[in-house]
């Protein structure tokens, strides 16, 4: 598994919590609640590395890829900062649940997830070969461009790599955010697996 260095963690860690605070003062309840237990959806934070009320990093991400990718065009349609951070959420999910800790899963989960990144990343126009690290970090730099109306910042992180198609296009994907089957299926079932009765195997870090 790839994993994001000190510098990307620190952006992670810096942009999680004022988004976090801003959903509990929305909505008066935990980030990590599964939106589709609510009748609104709440914005994931940016990155769960430092939402106090987050159990672990990779379930929070898992929990809200699945909600989101279930329905994307009513989910997400609209909303392009949202559908650019719940990508840059399923991207990081796919590549942490290979860690040795999830062994003892279904191996269903990891190779399912491998195959919705590839779906995701193709409907988003995101090149296969690109490190994971690089598509997490720059699908949350377009996500918070987005998110501050900046319109400029946006066209510059989608016109740069690891996106292989013109920026105009990246942000009409992800305004009009599609359904991706297979990114959709394989987290509603990497979220079934985390949440089963005997997911003792299952530590939080």
């Amino acid at each position: 598994m790839e994993q994001c260095g000190g510098r990307e963690t620190a952006i992670m860690l810096r942009l999680a919590m004022p988004f976090a605070a801003l959903g509990l003062a929305a909505c008066g309840s935990l980030p990590e609640t599964p939106p589709a237990q609510r009748d609104a959806f709440l914005p994931p934070p940016k990155f769960v590395f430092a939402t106090p009320s987050a159990s672990d990093p990779v379930m929070t991400s898992v929990m809200w890829a699945s909600s989101y990718l279930a329905d994307p065009p009513a989910r997400l349609r609209g909303q392009p900062a949202l559908a650019a951070q719940v990508a840059a959420q399923y991207e990081f999910a796919a590549g942490a649940l290979t860690e040795p800790r999830f062994v003892g899963y279904s191996p269903l989960m990891q190779l399912r997830m491998a195959e919705g990144r590839v779906a995701l990343r193709e409907s988003l126009g995101i090149a296969q070969d690109a490190p994971s690290a690089l598509v997490v970090g720059q699908l949350t730099a377009l996500a918070d461009a987005l998110g501050r109306g900046d319109t400029a910042g946006a066209e510059a992180a989608a016109a740069a790599r690891p996106f292989v198609r013109p920026a105009p296009t990246v942000l009409a994907t992800l305004a009009a955010m599609p359904r991706v089957p297979a990114a959709g299926t394989a987290a509603s079932f990497a979220e079934q697996q985390l949440n089963r009765p005997d997911a003792g195997l299952y530590k939080v870090r």
